[in-house]
């Protein structure tokens, strides 16, 4: 029966050394995330084109340590998602080593969401500047009568105008 414990707890430890260094990556991710909505924000061009490479090698590291989560597979009892790690930790005898895990599985679904938000937000920062940008050329370019890009309302219908004010008066 010791046996069992000492490898089952050898299992949490190595979930726990595999979530936190996700964790970590996450954290740096979100870092980045938010220089990048900063530099998006002050348009920096300079910045946002470091931050646009420093994400995408965060990327490449994420990409990277991804088969690490393979290793911890078999001990949550299938593929590591949301619904399978939490219905380990609710499987796991209550005590430190749940509470700890609880926690940083917490830490790590806060830090995913708020990664998820950021990048969802420069991504609407980026749209409107892409379809901003456009509409200034079609309007230097004599082309007012051209819409900026394929923007439909919620009927399915291709939008006259482009919501906002207008950037400059012809």
């Amino acid at each position: 029966m010791k046996q069992t414990t000492s490898y089952f707890t050898g299992d949490i430890h190595n979930l726990k050394t595999v979530l936190d260094q996700q964790h970590t990556h996450l954290l740096r991710m979100l870092t980045i995330l938010k220089q990048e909505h900063q530099a998006l924000t002050s348009n920096n061009l300079t910045r946002f084109e470091k931050t646009v490479q420093e994400k995408h090698q965060q990327v490449k590291v994420l990409e990277k340590i991804q088969p690490l989560l393979s290793t911890v597979e078999k001990t949550v009892g299938g593929v590591l998602s949301k619904s399978t790690f939490s219905a380990f930790i609710q499987r796991m005898p209550n005590g430190e080593e749940k509470s700890g895990l609880e926690t940083l599985w917490n830490q790590f679904q806060e830090t995913l969401k708020q990664c998820n938000l950021q990048n969802k937000i420069n991504n609407r920062i980026l749209n409107a500047s892409s379809i901003n940008l456009k509409h200034a050329l079609n309007i230097l370019r004599g082309n007012i009568n051209q819409p900026a890009s394929n923007i439909y309302n919620k009927t399915g219908q291709p939008q006259d105008k482009l919501p906002g004010q207008s950037i400059a008066v012809a």
